[in-house]
């Protein structure tokens, strides 16, 4: 079996999209946690001299026997994964997102379309690759049945936070919370799901709501992807192209939850996704049609697959 290192500094957006293409290929994968030294950890990925020393200590160890590839995943991913080729020419090294460096440097780069980032081995993408496949959406909505209850049909809410371009201020807060209890009074069993970037403010506005609506906030197992497999529709925030992207690969209408803030990437973004008809933004109407799912991480398995000569597992 093709061996897969998935390296990146260990935060799970970075980490799904990387590991959720190796699963997709069938690819045999140890997760690589990287952790810099400085001056590195600044000036990554355009200081690339002296690599030898580029890791801390505290960083897993990227030693011998290498693997077929390598999925670097992230800033901080870059200078080790670079470091690792010289060391091993024959291992491929594919790089997620933008690395602000020519293509060249990597043998494949996955990037989404917003970023306007090309070249000859560059595979772009219309959102995030991801975890999300339609098995797993299927068992996840038999071990967390008991969250769906009286037959009514589901609404999943999913809860980001507040990053460089959006804000999450306390009135946000409010207006979701009364957007969910008019939901629940229409019939819908409300399902909410928050982030780790969630304010605690925020948060405990959302687990005020009656008990009637549940609400997971990190005790117990994680209910996402059941919540995804449940779901006859699913509002997510808008700041986080990979919960939009892993909401898009159901088979439920999707809408977006504005934020204070904008950024033109990701309106370049949620724009590609309205004018194909797959979400809409939020306007305080569910609708429980079947829709087409997004196959972002299957088409870009095939799309890598090609480019890299990989054979089927």
């Amino acid at each position: 079996m093709t061996t897969c290192w998935v390296v990146s500094d260990g935060s799970a957006g970075m980490i799904n999209q990387a590991w959720g293409l190796a699963e997709s290929l069938g690819l045999d994968v140890t997760l690589k946690k990287v952790i810099l030294r400085q001056p590195w950890e600044s000036l990554s990925p355009f200081l690339r001299c002296g690599l030898d020393y580029c890791l801390s200590s505290k960083s897993d160890p990227l030693d011998a026997p290498y693997p077929d590839l390598v999925f670097a995943s992230g800033r901080r991913a870059i200078v080790p994964t670079l470091w690792l080729k010289k060391k091993s020419p024959g291992t491929k090294i594919v790089y997620f997102q933008n690395p602000k460096i020519p293509s060249h440097h990597f043998d494949a780069v996955i990037c989404p379309q917003h970023d306007g980032y090309t070249g000859p081995n560059v595979i772009t993408t219309l959102g995030a690759t991801h975890r999300i496949t339609e098995d797993k959406l299927t068992r996840a909505a038999t071990t967390f049945s008991h969250l769906s209850l009286d037959n009514r049909p589901v609404v999943s809410v999913i809860i980001g936070g507040p990053n460089k371009k959006y804000s999450m201020p306390y009135d946000f807060a409010d207006r979701l919370y009364h957007d969910l209890i008019a939901l629940n009074d229409q019939g819908w069993r409300v399902l909410v799901t928050l982030s780790r970037r969630t304010p605690g403010d925020i948060t405990q506005k959302i687990l005020s709501l009656p008990k009637q609506i549940y609400v997971w906030h990190g005790a117990g197992d994680n209910p996402y992807f059941g919540l995804l497999g449940l779901a006859n529709a699913i509002i997510v925030t808008c700041d986080s192209v990979s919960m939009i992207s892993e909401a898009c690969a159901t088979s439920v209408p999707v809408y977006l939850y504005k934020l204070d803030g904008r950024y033109p990437k990701f309106d370049h973004f949620h724009q590609s996704l309205i004018n194909m008809e797959r979400v809409n933004w939020w306007s305080g109407q569910v609708k429980s049609d079947r829709v087409p799912p997004l196959r972002v991480t299957q088409d870009t398995a095939d799309k890598l697959r090609d480019m890299l000569c990989l054979s089927k597992s």
